[in-house]
This record gives structure tokens, C-alpha cells and sequence, in this order.
């Protein structure tokens, strides 16, 4: 194996004495990994001090302006060339950066007194698990999921990083979520590292967690961590925000995790994916309820690990989020987004119950995000899914042989009882 690096060494030494619990879960890269002092820290010091002339930035001047397009320019009329068109910093535009938390603490009021490092921007979510994956799995670690989940798990954590997955149901036998099957398999780790993954509201189901349960999850993990077992905890947000039962916890787990335990590591992957209904601007985040003596370095090793992959996010779609939580009516544009996903929710939710339909399918429990999950009792999901594409021109995800998913988020209301009509029709005709 190749001798690591003296930067590396300084960052496992830093990480180490802030904390041996965060240091026992990197993983073989994450020890390796450093920030090199090259091009870009050169050019960081240089932003600081070239009062005269900046002869390191890889950019083109004119004018004392950033040189750009003018056809691209007029798309985006409103922005600087700087805000568009400039590198962004290794870890995100700093001023994102601070609104991402304010937003985080105001949302989530368990956060309010946390000790919450600056989030960490990464281009979506993917990227940021891809992040966690590489700085803490090694091959083999076990990652703890439950059997429903978003497929992209499988890819970054078990085909990339080789991690060994380890299921429990979801649903416990009267639909809530699993708490002793999760408490089960927890109980059942016999090494000292293990990694687990929680996601609410949850994809493909849409089921969100009660108050009690998220306490009950908590006891889960800290009795394990009660062993000595190190545990990162991650916890997938994608669709934080849009929760439409009042009956359900409405702020984030990572607050409950954060200092619940020294042998739990909590981590927070959320974006302005779905939150700030900005998909294709791939703008996500990291962060970690860490002691503040425990970031630089860890900030350190992530620097490194987002410069040997995308070397950062774009900045104009980092200035769009930004300039967009700025905006006077944000909130406004926010919460009615909300209430046309919440009356689609409360719709399907109505129309998939409905007795006419109790013989054709099961609905999982669905109070948050955007997914309705049908367990059917007769027929096919794949061949249902087929007919309804290729004879209806309707659009679904077969999950397994009889689950399918719904996306109401991208349906009308007044289409919603005409689009389950349609699917029972298929699953009856089989």
C-alpha cells in the first residue's frame, strides 16, 4: 500500500485527537485523502493578498470583468458575470453556504441549540452520498437498510464501495414503520464500525415517522452504540419539507441523533433538489452535527475528495438557490408549491383507498414527499407497467413483482382519479 502522504497523516492526526469515534469509521481512502497545497491553495492565498496583479486564477479577464458570451450572457440577464461564470470554492459558495444552515436551524428547531457544522455543497445528493461513501466505507463494512428503498443506494454504497447490505422490512405487521426488525438487525452487528441509513419522507413510499418513532429509532441506535460499535448515521432528506400529515414528526431525525451518543457520527444529505423545486441545478448538501474543533479536518478530507472528482459545483446554479432564498416572496412561492403537492396528496390518498379498489391493491402508508407505493394482490407490477406505458401512455415504476409507484407529484389533481382508473382497469384485465 502506498505511504500516506504527510497532509493525510496531519488530517488523521487532527481527526483523531477531536475525535477517535470519527476516525475509526474512515475508511481506508478517507485516511489517505488530503487537500494538496497546489494550484488551488496557492490561488486562495493569492485572492487574499494580489492587490496588484492575480496571475493564478484560470479564468479569463477583460476589462478587470470575467471574459464571457454575450448569447449567454442575455440568458441571464439579471446575474454579474462573476456570479455565473467564476470557479466556485472547493466547498461551496460561503454565503450559500450560511443561508443552507440558517434555513436548516429555522426548520428544524431541535437544531437551534446543535452544534451544526456549515453546510458542505456537492452537486445533488448523489454526489454527497458518493462523498460519504468514499471518505467512510471500506469493502465489506455493513450498511443498514430497510427493504424499500431509492435504487441509487445499491449503486454508490454496494457496487462502488462494496459495502455488505443488510435488510429489515420496512413496515411492521400493522404498517408502521419496522422498529423492532430495524432494533433486531442493529443488535444482530457483531463488529465495532457500522453504517446505517435512514430516509424520511421516505422514497419509494412516501411514509414519514411519528415523534414516538423517531424516539424509539434513537433508542434503537444508541443501545447498539451502548456496545462500542462506532455508527455513521446517515440520514437521506431529500424530501424534507413536504410532509402533509399533521400526525407526523415535521423537522428532521438528524436533530434528534446530533450528540445522542459519542459513538454516533450523525450526517445530514439533503439539496435544492426537491426543496427549492431546482432538480436539474444539482445543487445538494452536507452536514455534520461535529464537534467545531473536528471540521477543518474533515472539511480537509472532503476539499480533497470533491478536487479529485468534480472539483466543485457550478456557480450559477449555486447564485440561482442563493439569489432565490434572497428573494422578498420566497417563502410565498415556497408554500404554494407546497399546497398544490399537499391537495395531490390528499387526493391520492383518497382516491387509492377507496373501496372500489380494495381487492386490486394495498397502499402503503404515505403521509409526506412525492410517491404513493401500491402493493398489488393480483396481476404483475412489470406487466402492468408495461400495458400502462405501452397501450395508455402512462408512465409508473415497478419496484418488484407487485409493487408499483406513483409519482402524484407530477400529476394534475383533476388527472388523478382518471390515472388509478386507468391502472385498475390494466390490473383487473390480467
Amino acid at each position: 500500500m502506498q505511504d500516506l502522504n504527510p497532509l493525510a497523516i496531519e488530517l488523521n492526526e487532527q481527526i483523531r485527537a477531536a475525535s477517535p469515534e470519527v476516525y475509526t469509521l474512515l475508511s481506508e481512502l478517507g485516511k489517505r485523502i488530503y487537500f494538496p497545497k497546489g494550484i488551488l491553495s496557492q490561488s486562495a492565498e493569492a485572492n487574499e493578498k494580489a492587490d496588484r496583479f492575480n496571475a493564478t486564477r484560470a479564468v479569463a479577464l477583460k476589462d478587470n470583468e470575467i471574459m464571457h458570451l454575450g448569447v449567454s450572457r442575455q440568458l441571464v440577464s439579471e446575474l454579474s458575470p462573476e456570479t455565473i461564470y467564476n470557479y466556485a470554492s472547493v466547498l461551496g459558495d460561503t454565503e450559500l453556504r450560511q443561508a443552507w444552515k440558517t434555513h436548516l436551524q429555522k426548520a428544524n428547531p431541535l437544531l437551534a441549540e446543535t452544534t451544526l457544522s456549515l453546510p458542505i455543497v456537492t452537486s445533488g445528493m448523489t454526489h454527497g452520498f458518493s462523498l460519504i461513501a468514499a471518505l467512510f466505507v471500506n469493502r465489506d463494512d455493513t450498511l443498514v437498510l430497510p427493504d424499500k428503498i431509492w435504487g441509487n443506494y445499491r449503486l454508490i454504497f454496494q457496487t462502488k464501495a462494496g459495502a455488505n447490505i443488510q435488510t429489515y422490512p420496512l413496515f411492521s405487521t400493522d404498517k408502521h414503520f419496522n422498529i423492532s426488525g430495524f432494533r433486531k438487525t442493529l443488535s444482530e452487528t457483531t463488529t465495532d464500525k457500522l453504517l446505517i441509513l435512514l430516509n424520511f419522507p421516505h422514497n419509494p413510499t412516501g411514509y414519514a415517522i411519528t415523534r414516538t418513532e423517531a424516539q424509539k429509532i434513537i433508542e434503537g441506535i444508541v443501545a447498539c452504540a451502548d456496545t462500542g460499535c462506532c455508527i455513521l448515521v446517515m440520514v437521506d432528506d431529500a424530501y424534507a419539507g413536504l410532509w402533509y400529515d399533521a400526525e407526523v414528526m415535521q423537522e428532521s431525525l438528524f436533530g434528534m441523533l446530533v450528540g445522542c451518543h459519542p459513538n454516533v457520527v450523525p450526517v445530514k444529505i439533503d439539496g435544492a433538489t426537491k426543496e427549492e423545486y431546482a432538480w436539474g441545478l444539482r445543487v445538494g448538501f452536507l452536514t455534520f452535527g461535529f464537534p467545531e474543533k473536528l471540521m477543518p479536518a474533515i472539511e480537509g478530507k472532503l476539499s480533497g475528495l470533491i478536487r479529485a472528482n468534480t472539483s466543485g459545483v457550478a456557480k450559477i446554479s449555486q447564485t440561482l438557490v442563493l439569489e432565490a432564498m434572497k428573494a422578498p416572496d420566497y417563502a410565498e412561492q415556497k408554500q404554494l408549491n407546497y399546497e398544490i403537492l399537499r391537495a395531490r396528496a390528499v387526493k391520492v390518498k383518497q382516491v387509492t383507498t377507496d373501496a372500489r379498489y380494495a381487492n386490486l391493491w394495498e397502499v402503503y402508508p404515505s403521509h409526506a414527499g412525492y410517491f404513493i407505493c401500491l402493493c398489488l394482490k393480483s396481476g404483475n407490477a412489470e406487466k402492468v407497467r408495461q400495458t400502462l406505458l405501452n397501450e395508455y401512455g402512462i408512465g409508473t415504476i415497478a419496484l418488484s413483482n407487485t409493487e408499483l409507484r406513483v409519482a402524484y407529484s407530477c400529476l394534475e389533481e383533476a388527472d388523478i382519479e382518471d390515472v388509478f382508473s386507468v391502472i385498475a382497469q390494466v390490473i383487473q384485465s390480467q
